[in-house]
């Protein structure tokens, strides 16, 4: 049995742009220090354990114009989603609306909310409301697909999980779950299913060997041109 993997965690406050910004430090068994913001806008600190308190700060004030960078992109990222929302690759602006409807609708660029509803409100019920679609949407792919990968399969039929995930749009697990992120119901819904078909060429290999790629162009013959758009929209994406 490996040992068990040592992580610790503090949080504690920077001044930046004269506002304090919650700092949260983590230390674990790793080389190099990492910066980064979260989807709350808090910065994010990763770094070796028994890294000296000095070099830490000194760390965050090499890197203070990046943060401040990072942060004002955050706030207009955070100001773009209460004016308008992204789904299935099209873009729809928001709009009060006297009908009385419990969901959002979308109609010719427009998505449609209950008038009583606040701006906190109108957020949390979007991404409610896309997370329910993306159950649906993401288990049809599933349904679809699967029964091409079943036979051979190194796992049963993965069960779906819809996470927030940062830093990739899908996983599969040797323990049977395939985890999709909530934000791909901001895409096309080519690349979507690009992305399922990917996780699920795992349930025969679990890297990304000769033999995986191989099976990937087998199920989608034009997948790198999905890919290569896909590096377009990681790239144009703050967070």
């Amino acid at each position: 049995m490996s040992p068990q993997r040592q992580t610790h965690e503090h949080k504690t406050t920077l001044q930046l742009q004269g506002q304090q910004v919650n700092v949260i430090i983590k230390a674990s068994q790793r080389k190099s220090l990492r910066l980064s913001v979260n989807h709350n806008g808090e910065v994010e600190v990763k770094i070796p354990l028994r890294c000296p308190k000095h070099e830490i700060m000194a760390f965050l004030t090499r890197h203070n114009q990046w943060l401040e960078d990072r942060l004002d992109q955050f706030k207009q990222v955070q100001q773009l989603q209460r004016q308008q929302m992204q789904h299935l690759g099209e873009t729809y602006r928001f709009r009060r609306s006297e009908q009385s409807h419990k969901q959002p609708v979308l109609m010719a660029g427009v998505c449609y909310y209950p008038n009583i509803w606040t701006e906190t409100q109108l957020l949390e019920k979007v991404e409610r409301w896309q997370r329910e679609q993306a159950k649906e949407l993401y288990q049809q792919l599933i349904d679809h697909w699967w029964p091409q990968f079943s036979q051979g399969a190194l796992i049963s039929k993965p069960i779906l999980r819809i996470k927030k995930m940062r830093s990739r749009w899908g996983s599969l697990s040797s323990k049977g779950y395939i985890n999709l992120n909530l934000k791909l119901m901001e895409l096309d819904p080519k690349l979507i299913e690009m992305v399922v078909v990917h996780e699920l060429c795992h349930s025969h290999y679990f890297d990304h060997s000769t033999h995986f790629y191989r099976l990937m162009a087998e199920k989608l013959p034009h997948y790198k041109q999905l890919e290569a758009q896909l590096r377009v929209v990681e790239k144009n994406c703050a967070y």
